[in-house]
């Protein structure tokens, strides 16, 4: 039989001749193997510290990763790239990243990177700092696992306000003005202070506030009222049907004495205070209530004139003379009214 012949691109094969083709295979297989031989690379892998060799033929970083079952998640950090082409002798770091959680600005931020300083994870965060903000961890330390970073935020306000200064009131004396009544002079105006404040806040709380200083804006302008000094003269009708004229009539507690040594002491001589003969009609009094020289009406004893003084006699207090202890005796003690004379 004729043999039949294989026609393959071109090449007349005999198609019967085994030794052919067991050597085209061979060829073949050592041309894969020599291929694969030469595309093959050994690489150093480093994952958390954790070093061993892999053989791969994949050409990039991340292939070679992949068909060696290492899964690189998010936040994971491949040194050089996942797009590098693989060369022999390369070193892959693989640094593992840790959930963490940062709060700042009233948002809580979830993060996962490798374990960076706090400083350099709020930059990948995008979170800057102010100068006077503050950490709740230092910001060389290094971010772990499970850790809530607070960023407290600190600002400084300073603060001006403005009070009111209420005018003060001076008083003068009017001889024109009835005794009792009162007239403003001048009406007065508030004026205005203002204090500067330094003002701390936390995230947006007031958490310090120190006045540093404070000035008058506008001076404040007195209120001056006018109280009147004339006497006002009243008539009244006393014991007797007796009219008199007074300016003022005041309630006070009365007692009486006689001027002898039984009364007054051993040294007593008869005379008052201001050198006058002590007798009926003559009245000691408390001077800062009642002048002394008043003339006086007094409910129950009649007129009087204030020429003494005595060491009891203080306030609402007046002592009536007697020209006996008898008289002084069945007098007592009473309150009674007492009437300041007009001149």
């Amino acid at each position: 039989m004729q043999a039949r012949r294989l026609w393959a691109n071109g090449w007349h094969i005999p198609f019967q001749d085994s030794t052919y083709w067991v050597n085209f295979l061979a060829v073949l297989v050592f041309l894969v193997l020599l291929f694969y031989a030469w595309r093959t690379q050994t690489i150093t892998v480093t994952v958390d510290g954790a070093q061993f060799k892999l053989t791969t033929a994949a050409p990039t970083v991340e292939t070679a990763l992949t068909k060696a079952g290492i899964v690189i998640d998010y936040g994971d950090e491949v040194s050089p790239g996942l797009e590098a082409r693989v060369r022999e002798g390369m070193d892959i770091a693989i640094q593992r990243g840790v959930k963490f959680v940062i709060e700042a600005d009233g948002q809580v931020v979830e993060a996962r990177m490798p374990p960076v300083t706090v400083a350099e994870a709020l930059q990948r965060a995008g979170i800057s700092l102010g100068t006077a903000d503050r950490l709740s961890l230092s910001a060389d330390a290094q971010v772990w696992e499970g850790l809530r970073l607070k960023v407290t935020r600190v600002t400084t306000e300073r603060l001006t306000i403005e009070t009111k200064i209420n005018p003060a009131v001076t008083y003068i004396n009017d001889a024109n003005l009835d005794k009792g009544k009162q007239r403003v002079v001048r009406q007065g105006e508030a004026g205005v202070l203002a204090r500067d404040y330094t003002v701390v806040y936390e995230n947006g709380q007031e958490v310090d506030r120190q006045l540093t200083g404070e000035r008058v804006v506008k001076p404040a302008v007195k209120k001056v009222i006018a109280r009147g000094t004339r006497p006002v003269v009243r008539t009244a009708t006393v014991g007797r049907g007796q009219t008199i004229r007074y300016t003022d009539v005041l309630t006070m507690e009365a007692t009486a004495y006689e001027p002898g040594p039984q009364s007054c002491g051993i040294y007593a001589d008869g005379y008052t205070y201001t050198g006058k003969k002590a007798t009926y009609g003559i009245a000691a009094v408390d001077p800062k209530v009642i002048p002394l020289g008043t003339k006086l009406y007094i409910e129950g004893y009649g007129f009087a004139a204030a020429e003494d003084i005595g060491s009891a006699i203080k306030g609402n207090r007046i002592d009536v003379c007697y020209d006996t202890v008898r008289e002084a005796l069945l007098w007592g003690r009473k309150r009674v009214k007492v009437y300041i004379l007009a001149p």
